[in-house]
């Protein structure tokens, strides 16, 4: 854990000489230290680039040369782009006499690898001298929210089907429901099965049909249902009716979460929501480690970093 956290008004406070910049640093070395004596290694994330935390005196590349560490940039696919980006970072940890230990370029378009794989390998041993240590290809899945990822998002808990929280979706699949009932129960049984659908919280008919679809899914077991159901409606002006929640008791398996946002914010929310790994998400992070292990060349990782 980061022994310095910044919440709302911390860069204020430490601006108006309320939080001591000497302090900061104390408390960052005796993290440190203390993680040091129990490890054999210790990694240290750095919250995006280099320069984050400039505001209040200690920026990542800072933080890594006053503590002896060798830095990994890292950043998303692509040629000029992603280079520039890591030129601004690389000029902050010379600044900071941090020694750059190599770079891994992240989510690289499939048809694209080995185009970026080699004109980036070039690339950085031509101008910095450092190597290319990983270049891995996308897979989209692995930024696909889970519905717990949506229960932080929105600080609520599914209502139903909580056995499904760590269900991927992605948001090309999410579907906003303003059609009448019968159109919305033709939809479920013949789109993709793993949907999010959205709809109003005064849609108590959509509400219902959700259930009634999933119990005679259930039933007549024709495919997996996998669709979930996100009821909004916005705090102190609409609210899910007493009489439709009650029947959610005992519900066992249809997903479904009420938040107190417009259907408008809710989608807004989920599209620029990019969900962190999550220990209890085992399937995501097995993924995770089948997916990048193979991309990533840990030897070469390792002598760098020694």
């Amino acid at each position: 854990m980061s022994p310095v956290i910044i919440p709302r008004g911390y860069t204020k406070d430490y601006i108006e000489g309320k939080i001591s910049h000497e302090e900061q640093l104390k408390d960052i070395e005796h993290a440190y230290e203390k993680v040091s004596e129990a490890s054999d290694v210790v990694l240290m994330e750095g919250t995006g680039h280099c320069a984050v935390g400039s505001v209040v005196g200690v920026n990542n590349a800072q933080v890594a040369g006053m503590l002896g560490a060798s830095m990994i940039l890292i950043a998303n696919g692509g040629l000029g782009s992603a280079f520039d980006e890591l030129e601004l970072n690389r000029v902050l940890c010379e600044k900071y006499n941090v020694p750059i230990a190599g770079v891994v370029i992240n989510k690289v378009i499939p048809n694209k690898y080995d185009q970026t794989k080699h004109y980036m390998s070039k690339a950085f041993q031509d101008a910095w001298g450092v190597p290319l240590l990983g270049c891995i290809p996308d897979r989209p899945f692995l930024g696909c929210p889970a519905l717990a990822d949506l229960e932080r998002l929105f600080k609520t808990e599914l209502v139903s089907g909580q056995k499904h929280r760590y269900r991927h979706y992605s948001v090309q699949d999410m579907n906003l429901i303003t059609t009448s009932l019968t159109r919305f129960l033709e939809n479920i049984r013949t789109k993709h099965p793993r949907t999010l659908y959205v709809c109003h919280v005064t849609r108590d008919d959509i509400i219902l049909g959700f259930m009634a679809e999933f119990q005679r899914n259930r039933r007549d077991e024709e495919r997996p249902f996998e669709a979930s159901l996100l009821v909004c409606g916005r705090k102190g002006k609409y609210q899910m009716a007493d009489e439709v929640r009650d029947m959610f008791e005992g519900l066992d398996g249809a997903p479904v979460m009420v938040v107190e946002y417009s259907t408008h914010q809710a989608m807004n929310m989920i599209h620029n929501f990019t969900p962190k790994l999550n220990i209890d998400d085992k399937n995501r992070v097995r993924k995770a480690v089948e997916h990048y292990e193979p991309y990533i060349d840990f030897d070469l990782l390792l002598e760098r970093t020694s």
